[in-house]
């Protein structure tokens, strides 16, 4: 069990730095597609041996094939969101805000239900304190994201979660051929990732790769820490099981505003806005709210 607890304090960790890595690279090179295509060009290079080595003989199905195929749609659409978004709101909040992905769910629950999921009395109460959250976080300074960045930051936090739940219908399909759970969700990200970087290795090798390479290098930061954090969680959830491993790594937000605090006063690097430390602390106060309310919903 500490090794599941640590491997998802890990992965908040990682996961929080990742944002600062791509808000970095966005501040040099302001191109939200070409952080996705460099960085998911680096990640195909990791994504692909563990695929090899794991995937199981003759798994390709044509259930496989079609639900990589939609996840990759999803993903697409979510990672570019998020990109977008980081271009008029600090990493910070992102970190936060997308902690709001739980009323996405529950609406999602509620229509289309999963594996016999429901949101009870005590689901919707944890669904108001995040509300509460972001008015807390909405009321914190800084970077004001405009109609173009809240749509994006909206558009983020809505495909992400359904994201979320196209892996899950992945990793049943991987279960079922009598897999694992972390193995299948291994597998899940592995075989997302190398089938995406097929297409980021086509995108680089139209740009040019003398073009391509120095900002694969620049989007590597974010590409590493992206895939260890993915990883991390996988193999959290594996330990502790999803419930629990999700309220381990719920301590993202608040791990974000700290990282970020202490990026914005020891580097020169401003993809943090310079607020008060009284707004500091009302990001904080959202960010454990927000926790709070994923840790409701979480053992709801």
């Amino acid at each position: 069990m500490i090794a599941g607890i640590l491997a998802g304090i890990c992965s908040a960790v990682l996961q929080s730095c990742s944002y600062i890595a791509s808000a970095a690279y966005l501040k040099r090179h302001s191109s939200a597609t070409g952080l996705l295509m460099h960085a998911q060009g680096v990640q195909f290079f990791f994504a692909l041996p563990l695929l090899l080595a794991m995937m199981p003989g003759e798994a390709m199905t044509a259930r496989l094939f079609a639900a990589n195929a939609l996840w990759l749609v999803i993903f697409t659409i979510a990672q570019f969101s998020m990109f977008a978004a980081q271009k008029t709101v600090e990493p910070s909040k992102i970190a936060t805000w997308l902690g709001l992905k739980i009323v996405v769910l529950a609406v999602l629950t509620t229509i289309w239900p999963l594996d016999g999921e429901s949101v009870d009395a005590w689901r919707w109460a944890a669904i108001l304190v995040t509300i509460s959250a972001a008015w807390v976080l909405n009321a914190s300074g800084g970077m004001k994201p405009g109609w173009k960045g809240a749509f994006f930051l909206a558009s983020q936090i809505v495909v992400a979660s359904l994201c979320d739940r196209q892996q899950v219908a992945i990793i049943g399909i991987f279960r079922d051929m009598g897999a694992g759970l972390f193995k299948a969700s291994l597998l899940t990200l592995c075989i997302g990732y190398a089938s995406f970087g097929l297409f980021a290795l086509a995108y680089a090798a139209r740009e040019g790769w003398r073009r391509a390479l120095p900002k694969m290098r620049d989007a590597s930061p974010f590409a590493v820490l992206w895939f260890t954090a993915m990883i991390s969680i996988y193999f959290c959830y594996g330990r502790l099981g999803p419930v629990f491993g999700n309220v381990v790594q719920s301590s993202r937000a608040i791990i974000a505003v700290a990282i970020g605090y202490l990026f914005i006063r020891l580097t020169k690097c401003r993809v943090e806005e310079n607020v008060s430390g009284r707004l500091w602390l009302r990001r904080l106060g959202a960010a454990i709210l927000m926790t709070a309310g994923i840790v409701m919903y979480s053992l709801g």
